[in-house]
């Protein structure tokens, strides 16, 4: 019977431990693209504003930042009419509950000489709320109706302040078009 809480104890571990691997690897931009399409094709894009226009200056900026991180790639912006591909973006913000909690542990228990008894458990305790903004961002390069490239990524909004937001933003766009390819070494 020990030998047996032993291997369940060791499976639970594994699992809490796989479980929390897992949300670490969650954080980072997640990158969709097509190998079938041959990147060395492509020479020019067309930057398009998204359908769910709410605040222009900050669009303006991600359309910027979208036009220099491909300018940085070898591709150059164009007209829509004709552009190889159009990019497309679609920003949006969310707002996460989350708090500091604090986790008291109670405990009692009597070992004797047949067999034990055990009595245990953790209250955990909300200390305040917290509210966590955070601005989402996803990237999608279309050819003839097709996405060859998408990403999406996230920031938290540590402050309402304009230009920090712009910053941070700045930082997503260039890590999410990270992996495009470039195509300077045609």
């Amino acid at each position: 019977m020990d030998r047996r809480w032993q291997q369940i104890q060791r499976i639970f571990c594994f699992f809490i431990l796989c479980l929390s691997l897992s949300g670490c690897a969650a954080s980072g931009p997640t990158v969709s693209l097509d190998k079938s399409q041959d990147f060395k094709e492509i020479d020019s894009f067309f930057v398009k504003s998204p359908l769910n226009s709410v605040n222009p200056t900050l669009e303006n900026s991600i359309a910027q930042d979208i036009t220099s991180a491909l300018s940085e790639k070898g591709l150059s912006s164009t007209t829509e009419n004709l552009a190889d591909v159009v990019v497309s973006f679609f920003p949006y913000t969310e707002t996460k509950e989350g708090g500091a909690q604090l986790n008291i542990g109670l405990g009692t228990g009597t070992f004797g000489r047949s067999g034990a008894i055990m009595l245990g458990g953790v209250l955990s305790v909300p200390v305040g709320e917290q509210f966590t903004d955070y601005q989402n961002l996803q990237i999608e390069v279309i050819n003839k109706s097709t996405v060859i490239y998408s990403a999406s990524g996230s920031i938290e909004i540590e402050s309402n302040d304009v230009i920090a937001v712009q910053q941070a933003l700045n930082q997503l766009v260039l890590s999410l078009l990270d992996s495009y390819p470039s195509i300077k070494d045609k």
